[in-house]
């Protein structure tokens, strides 16, 4: 590394050093009893938490990729009218708050059938199809289609093909995307806390329940730490699985669908069936922000109290919750976009590796630690409104890096090298040169920053205090309080979300 790019990897590891490894190993250094952490995991009822955790979890991924395989070999194959619209609709529920999700699921279904697991599965899916498209899509996009041809030419089953030719080349690619969509359900908190009902909870939502509902931070310390034991151990046994990549990559135009003839209907089929479980959650969560179930009757009161002073049975207003929430997400995107940048320009492989550790430590664990070491002076922060966007930047930071990173290094070496033999400063070349190429990585990475904020809900359940409370926080509490008014304020605030991010998702 030469000395600038020492300097520039300085800030993100004071980033990550206070606000994220200081809280973890503070929370483990303070709270990690061995007899704890004993009883803990000989405990019958957190025993049978875990290993709910766990199958659930893994149910999720299977009825996931069987889903989303499918919808994903379509849209990578084939050109079709539309076909960038259908790309949003699915993406879209990524990037929204889990609570609008589960808030969806739950208007699809039957008032006293809406919870348990049928529920929680639909509402993993419908988040986690978007991780399938985006993981595995660009893999499958580029795999030169004259094998495939050749091998039907030859006379080979299409399963034949499948797998011999098709899955060892999007393998890795898949098994990443199982990856962590397993590490996203298996520590999945504002799904459970909507649709999983009294009788279902994951390890992330009784860490929540024993910190602050019972204030046994010992207890809620042992089971993150079990946690995430348990998501190390699945990240290890699917790496040592990994085998090795099989590239046969061909920039290729996808045919239009018209020039198919047998195909037609599975790839109709494949995205109708993606689209039918991201989809009616959706517009579910719409005509509920209309229709009652309990007057049996149309109604805009849910739209109405938008514009009230107060929300139903809340201390806060509509406009004070979509402001909170619009600035946290802006201060977020600020504070993550030039630290993940500085990240990837250092090249510092090892920041690279901590940088991802945001994604295997839970929401809820970062949250416990955030309470502790933000809790005595003279860095008593954690009241402090501006910590919220900071650590929302933090849980992005996995995300944003991993969006520069493949533009950055893309840059060819020779407009460097021509840059400095013309005299060109490397901060001149920086600006004018590497900035101009990655400006689409930039905004791609700036809009994934800020929906990370907008609908982050774990961290946010520590932290959020009077006058900082944002909207996944405002759905949740409406939608746990009894009275058709709070529901349908509910419903109105995630319909609002919805038709915000299907439009910038569809442009995306």
């Amino acid at each position: 590394m030469t000395r600038s790019q020492h300097g520039l990897a300085a800030a993100p590891w004071v980033f990550l050093g206070v606000f994220f490894v200081a809280p973890v190993v503070m929370t483990l250094a303070i709270f990690s009893d061995i007899t704890v952490l004993q009883e803990t995991i000989t405990n019958s009822f957190f025993i049978k938490i875990a290993w709910f955790s766990l199958w659930q979890a893994m149910l999720s991924v299977v009825v996931t990729l069987l889903i989303g395989l499918p919808a994903t070999w379509a849209l990578s194959r084939v050109s079709f009218p539309g076909s960038q619209i259908l790309r949003g609709i699915l993406s879209a529920p990524f990037v929204m708050p889990a609570v609008v999700v589960a808030s969806g699921v739950l208007a699809v279904l039957p008032a006293d059938n809406n919870t348990g697991l049928i529920p929680i599965l639909w509402a993993h899916a419908m988040f986690n199809i978007s991780v399938v498209l985006r993981i595995v899509g660009p893999r499958w996009e580029l795999l030169d289609q004259r094998l495939e041809h050749a091998a039907a030419t030859l006379g080979a089953h299409p399963m034949h093909t499948f797998r011999h030719i098709v899955w060892p080349h999007i393998k890795n690619s898949t098994m990443n995307a199982a990856l962590l969509i397993f590490i996203y359900c298996f520590t999945s908190f504002g799904v459970i806390v909507i649709v999983g009902g009294f009788q279902r909870r994951t390890m992330e939502a009784e860490i929540f329940t024993q910190a602050i509902r019972l204030g046994d931070t010992s207890t809620a310390t042992a089971l993150a730490v079990t946690q995430i034991a348990m998501i190390g151990l699945v990240f290890t046994i699917v790496r040592t699985r990994s085998g090795r990549e099989i590239s046969a990559q061909h920039i290729q135009r996808r045919p239009p669908l018209s020039s198919t003839t047998h195909n037609r209907w599975i790839v109709w089929g494949a995205i109708a069936s993606a689209v039918a479980v991201v989809g009616l959650p959706l517009v579910a969560t719409l005509w509920r922000s209309i229709y009652s179930r309990s007057t049996q009757s149309f109604t805009v009161s849910g739209w109405e109290s938008l514009l009230d002073a107060r929300l139903p049975g809340m201390a806060y207003s509509a406009t004070e919750v979509l402001t909170n929430s619009a600035m946290f997400a802006l201060l977020a995107a600020l504070v993550c976009v030039p630290l993940s940048l500085a990240a990837v320009v250092s090249n510092n492989r090892f920041l690279f590796f901590v940088s991802s550790l945001p994604v295997v430590v839970s929401a809820a664990t970062l949250g416990i630690g955030l309470i502790i070491t933000f809790d005595v002076d003279p860095i008593a922060w954690r009241s402090q409104w501006w910590l919220l966007p900071v650590v929302h930047a933090v849980i992005a930071f996995p995300l944003t890096t991993r969006t520069l990173h493949p533009a950055y290094t893309a840059i060819p070496t020779s407009l460097r090298h021509s840059a400095t033999v013309l005299g060109a400063s490397p901060l001149r070349t920086f600006f004018h040169i590497e900035i101009p190429i990655m400006k689409s990585a930039l905004w791609r990475a700036t809009g994934l920053s800020a929906a990370v904020s907008l609908g982050e809900f774990g961290a946010t359940s520590f932290l959020s205090r009077s006058g900082t409370t944002t909207m996944p926080i405002a759905i949740s509490q409406l939608m746990g309080t009894v009275g058709q008014a709070p529901q349908q304020a509910a419903f109105a605030l995630s319909a609002t979300f919805i038709i915000v991010t299907i439009g910038v998702m569809s442009r995306a």
